[in-house]
């Protein structure tokens, strides 16, 4: 009785290494938040005065703080959409295609995200349109934003509160408009200095400022 040849070997383990199938890159949007550094100019509301006795006739001048101010920023920026369009679908696909012709697969490929932007703020300098010095400095200095951002440049239109000193009501009311000198209890002549730190004349306000500022984020690549 005649033997049959055995069968011949067909298993996969003896196939070629290379052909491994090629692996497909994770798609990995870019990061949502990122820092940035900002500068711009803001209105405020409310009125603000510098307060000055005349050397003359030691009358009481109230003179108008200019309302418009540069300021510069740093703050966060959230973008909070990706991007899953179908033209950032077509980038993502080219971006897969050249990892592979390079035989860089494996790798993530950074996706884009939408470019609605909200921004927090916080003003570390400003220049004031105003020789006055009653606001050139406040402990906290915050705003918000929101606005359009394209790649690492955005443009921001901002709401911001900015504790200052500001007159007393009781002050305005009894010597705005009214060139008057000032007397104080128990005194025989009219005071010849006001020091915006004298609490019986200054107190703090939160003053509320609209703006718009241009910024840059400093967003980090992942390829």
């Amino acid at each position: 009785m005649g033997q049959v040849d055995p069968k011949p070997n067909t298993d996969s383990s003896q196939t070629s290494g290379s052909e491994q199938p090629d692996e497909i890159p994770k798609e990995d949007f870019e990061r949502p938040f990122n820092f940035f550094a900002a500068a711009g100019a803001a209105v405020r509301f409310g009125n603000l005065y510098n307060v000055v006795v005349s050397p003359v006739d030691y009358r009481v001048q109230f003179e108008d703080v200019f309302p418009i101010h540069t300021r510069f920023s740093m703050g966060l920026v959230w973008n909070p959409f990706p991007d899953n369009s179908e033209e950032n679908k077509k980038e993502y696909s080219q971006k897969v295609h050249l990892l592979k012709k390079e035989g860089l697969l494996g790798r993530s490929v950074e996706a884009a995200r939408r470019h609605a932007a909200v921004a927090l703020l916080v003003n570390i300098a400003q220049l004031s349109f105003s020789s006055g010095e009653v606001n050139t400095t406040s402990p906290i200095d915050v705003g918000f934003g929101i606005g359009y951002r394209n790649d690492k440049f955005l443009i921001l239109g901002t709401l911001e509160f900015t504790p200052m000193r500001t007159t007393r009501k009781y002050f305005c009311d009894d010597f705005l408009d009214k060139d008057k000198t000032l007397v104080l209890a128990g005194a025989q002549e009219p005071v010849r200095t006001i020091s915006v730190d004298d609490d019986a004349f200054f107190t703090n306000k939160v003053f509320v400022s609209m703006g718009i500022k241009i910024a840059y984020a400093f967003t980090k690549s992942k390829r």
